[in-house]
């Protein structure tokens, strides 16, 4: 299984989001170059992230995006579903068909197989469902602090 880089740029985008200052809307612009990815690529993401629930996009001069939902309610699962999809990785390309010969053995061994990666899944799933945002935000019992990125952001590239 490999996971889109996007499933990284996404919590990045949302820490940056959940910090931001007084939760004002944050632009494109300020969040692709504090990342260093393309403004047009950020934008798919933020897509993806708004499509699935999880941020906010308010069009206008002060607009940009903000957290539709609290960190503590944003789990790694929601996260990973908003840029993988929710369909199972798991699939079978029946390629053991073209190679051996007894197809009940096959047919057999194959569902074996595939039940073993339906449930590491499984647990895949069930364990990003217990980490959330809110837990990346927080340092022995103090909360990080809060962070104006569009001052910083323009301050670095000053």
């Amino acid at each position: 299984m490999k996971m889109k880089n996007s499933v990284e740029q996404a919590i990045c985008i949302l820490i940056m989001l959940a910090t931001q200052s007084n939760q004002l809307p944050l632009k494109s612009t300020i969040i692709s170059r504090r990342l260093s990815v393309s403004d047009s690529y950020l934008k798919k993401v933020m897509r993806e992230l708004v499509v699935s629930g999880l941020v906010l996009s308010e069009s206008g001069r002060e607009g940009g995006f903000r957290l539709l939902k609290a960190p503590k309610e944003i789990t790694m699962l929601h996260i990973y579903e908003a840029i993988e999809g929710e369909k199972s990785f798991v699939r079978s390309s029946n390629l053991a068909e073209k190679v051996f010969i007894n197809t009940d053995k096959i047919k057999s061994k194959k569902r074996e197989v595939l039940d073993v990666f339906f449930d590491a899944e499984k647990q895949f799933k069930q364990r990003l469902q217990q980490y959330n945002l809110e837990s990346l935000l927080t340092e022995e019992n103090h909360e990080v602090d809060s962070i104006n990125w569009k001052k910083l952001v323009s301050n670095e590239n000053s």
